[in-house]
């Protein structure tokens, strides 16, 4: 019984290590391809969807297009038909869909995130890259000194 134990603590350790090397691979390949994009002063958005995608159009959609009512002006947004590029796909690593990537002005990888994320999880990426200040329930657009 208690080899038993181990052995299925050992399996599940090799596949936590698994995982995070896979996602280690995948920041690796989105920030190549981010670095062959053409550079703007704004950060970006990638959103990778498929026709057939479900939770694209129902859900992950819907909230990129409610953050780009406050955003338009600030972030560009990507989305990305994997059937129609499927290069962009092999490129960015993205193996699950809908995937969405931020990335700063300078083509960085802020987060990487597979599965519908959320517009909580989405708004303080970008305010990462953009160094928003929250005041008073306001928002403030200024860069951070550094």
């Amino acid at each position: 019984m208690l080899e038993r134990i181990v052995v299925s603590m050992i399996l599940v350790g090799a596949g936590i290590v698994a995982y995070q090397l896979v996602l280690l691979a995948q920041r690796r390949w989105a920030l190549a391809a981010s670095k062959r994009e053409a550079r703007t002063d704004r950060s970006a958005l990638l959103v990778f969807t498929s026709p057939t995608c479900a939770p694209c159009k129902l859900q992950q959609i819907p909230i990129v297009e409610r953050l780009m009512v406050d955003w338009r002006d600030k972030i560009d947004v990507d989305v990305v038909d994997v059937s129609e590029r499927p290069e962009a796909a092999s490129q960015y690593g993205v193996w699950s869909l809908p995937t969405t990537i931020v990335l700063d002005a300078q083509r960085n990888v802020i987060a990487i995130n597979q599965g519908v994320a959320s517009e909580h999880k989405l708004r303080e990426q970008f305010e990462k890259t953009l160094g928003v200040l929250e005041t008073r329930g306001e928002t403030e657009w200024q860069l951070n000194p550094r």
